[in-house]
């Protein structure tokens, strides 16, 4: 958006649109990785080619956007430190805006879209995360869920005062703890009374309550991950390197799902680039550019390190699956995966985002309604 363009004011959704939530349509769902910084990579040439982030209107615009060629959800991923110094020069990953603020005007620009934030269990009280999500799930009418984070990062722990994070394990144990202190705020009926090995919570949470349980989504790479979210999520977001590498991430998550008695197992959003252009070669050609502007850079090999933690993958940390191409390429490249390894979520990261790259998927949502592997948010019963 230019500086003198503004948008019309936000309101909150109104009341008594709540749909119930419900994945047994087989449908294709899609999330944008929201672009809550400059650059979601070091490279200082895409950060150039991007907006503002701290510049309100167009988070605004891109929202209505995504609402209107229906988008079903987008996440607002989150972190308190940054990358490295190097990174922070760029503008990759700093400034950021707080997952837990701007929620709230994505949430009061649109109807349908999903909206999931980043709520670290290591770094809030299991109160505060109670309350956070309470009162997002009245003002977005059951549009709101919770990306579950332990933390990861130990230069970020420090700023909370740890010398060093809890191992990973530990760390779940202590959210389990969190997630049933949390369920427990939400039942108005009673008196919170809890003592664990890792929390403790004694008391009544003042409303409102939600009228269901928020949607809860986690990443967990990890064994212990993934018995985390056939546990408590909804969705679980994978990143493999490979599309291919899908049906045997959802035949463990239905093993681990009824090991633990789930009648079904959480559904996958795989993690993807996207790049659209009209002319045919032009968006690959420009993708694979882009894709290589920061490899031998001092904040790309620092990121790495740190992606490839996360994503539990040493060989390729930086390799992510990608649909490229023009919007008929890039529908039948997401139709290919959807038929042959059983792909029905995909949540995307945009290299170059604004309003118009956002606008450039609603060719590819019309071309993969008419093919009848999705719907618009708009025009189903349900919502997620």
């Amino acid at each position: 958006m230019t500086q003198t363009e503004t948008v019309s004011p936000i309101s909150p959704a109104a009341p008594g649109q709540r749909k119930p939530r419900d994945w047994s349509d087989g449908k294709m769902r899609f999330g944008v990785f929201w672009p809550g910084a400059r650059t979601q990579l070091p490279s200082q040439r895409i950060a150039d080619m991007n907006p503002d982030p701290l510049d309100l209107n167009e988070h605004i615009a891109m929202a209505r956007t995504c609402d209107r060629i229906g988008m079903d959800l987008v996440l607002i991923g989150d972190g308190y430190a940054p990358s490295s110094e190097e990174g922070s020069k760029i503008g990759f990953q700093d400034p950021g805006l707080h997952a837990a603020i701007l929620a709230a005007p994505l949430l009061m620009a649109t109807e349908h879209l999903g909206v999931l934030s980043t709520l670290h269990t290591t770094y809030f009280a299991p109160a505060q995360i109670a309350r956070i999500a309470a009162n997002y799930d009245w003002l977005g009418g059951g549009r709101w869920g919770w990306n579950i984070v332990n933390g990861y990062r130990d230069y970020e722990a420090s700023l909370f005062g740890y010398a060093d994070l809890p191992n990973s394990a530990d760390m779940y144990d202590a959210t389990d703890e969190m997630i049933e202190i949390v369920m427990s705020l939400w039942d108005p009926s009673k008196r919170t009374e809890f003592e664990g090995k890792y929390h403790r919570a004694h008391g009544k949470l003042k409303g409102p309550y939600p009228s269901e349980r928020p949607v809860f989504v986690c990443a967990g790479a990890s064994d212990r991950g993934k018995r985390f979210a056939v546990q408590h999520c909804d969705y679980l977001f994978a990143s493999p390197t490979e599309i291919s590498a899908i049906p045997s991430v959802a035949a463990d998550l239905a093993e681990k799902a009824a090991d633990a008695g789930r009648d079904s197992a959480p559904e996958i959003l795989m993690v993807a680039d996207v790049f659209v252009r009209d002319a045919p070669g032009e968006a690959r050609a420009l993708f694979d550019d882009l894709m290589n502007s920061f490899a031998e850079t001092g904040a790309g090999k620092t990121w790495s390190t740190q992606i490839g933690k996360l994503r539990a993958e040493k060989k390729n940390p930086v390799k992510f699956p990608n649909f490229v191409g023009t919007p008929q390429e890039v529908a039948d490249q997401l139709i290919a995966a959807y038929r042959d390894h059983g792909l029905k979520g995909v949540i995307f990261r945009m290299p170059v985002w604004s309003e118009a790259e956002i606008a450039r998927l609603g060719p590819v949502f019309d071309l993969l309604e008419a093919a009848d592997v999705r719907v618009h948010p708009r025009d189903r019963a349900h919502s997620w």
